[in-house]
């Protein structure tokens, strides 16, 4: 099981006792689930393959080798043919400037 998957599991018991008339302890459990994906947001935020180059200023080629490794602990994913990463593992460039620049020419070559 995942982070993900438990807070949707506990909002779903949430769910049902406040249809049972336990509105106060389902809104104080919603609460805690709410602070939860506050702390671990960029746990549970996912970067496209194109977010994680701007973000890290590492090449495609470089975030595809470490996707084997990340996807057995959970960092990472396929769906068909895209990719996915969790923001967590992706390295951070330091020019954060320089990455809007070079976002901005990729986007400008691809169109």
């Amino acid at each position: 099981m995942n982070l993900e998957q438990l807070l949707a599991d506990v909002r779903e018991e949430a769910a049902l006792l406040r249809r049972h008339g336990h509105k106060v302890q389902a809104d104080s459990i919603e609460s805690v689930c709410d602070r939860v994906r506050q702390c671990m947001a960029a746990y549970l935020d996912w970067l496209t393959e194109e977010e994680a180059v701007a973000r890290s200023g590492r090449s495609a080629n470089w975030l595809r080798g470490q996707l084997p490794e990340w996807e057995v602990i959970g960092m990472a994913r396929r769906d068909g043919r895209r990719r996915w990463y969790r923001r967590v593992i992706v390295p951070r460039r330091p020019n954060l400037e320089a990455a809007r620049a070079d976002a901005i020419r990729e986007a400008q070559r691809l169109t």
